[in-house]
């Protein structure tokens, strides 16, 4: 599975677990990726960034060139644009989330990572007996930046 779904909750694996069918029904591989990103991106946070110039933020003052981090998780789970923001909801419509970042940070390789995401779970039900996690979860990298399974383990039942 691309690597930016992959290291969405448990590798989405135990999202699609939820939804039977949802694997291998190509109109449903769209939502089901963008819901995805939206609630668990591969990159919660970018630590590197300053500020150019004084901003001022919820009445506080960020002087020019104080380092900032960019809360990209915090953005997609923003209840002021996201109705029920902390609910998994593949049918959720105009879900402009920020799982690959944006504008001239977008992730160079998200639209690959989206399309492999969205081919390799139908490929994988249709080649594996009936798959499950070994682990649900699995083991998570420790990174506040890269989240995402340490491994993905799966077995045929």
């Amino acid at each position: 599975m691309g690597r930016g779904v992959a290291r969405g909750p448990t590798g989405g694996a135990g999202r699609l677990a939820g939804r039977p069918g949802a694997a291998g029904a190509p109109g449903l591989a769209v939502p089901l990726v963008e819901e995805l990103l939206r609630y668990e991106p591969p990159v919660h946070i970018i630590p590197w960034r300053a500020a150019y110039s004084d901003i001022t933020v919820a009445d506080t003052v960020i002087p020019k060139g104080s380092q900032i981090m960019l809360m990209l998780a915090s953005g997609s789970r923003d209840p002021n644009r996201f109705h029920d923001p902390d609910s998994f909801d593949p049918d959720r419509r105009d879900n402009q989330h920020l799982g690959f970042g944006s504008g001239i940070h977008l992730c160079f390789g998200g639209p690959l990572a989206r399309l492999e995401s969205q081919i390799a779970p139908g490929e994988l039900v249709q080649r594996l007996d009936r798959p499950s996690l070994v682990a649900d979860p699995p083991p998570y990298r420790r990174s506040p930046v890269l989240r995402g399974p340490i491994h993905l383990p799966i077995e045929q039942s």
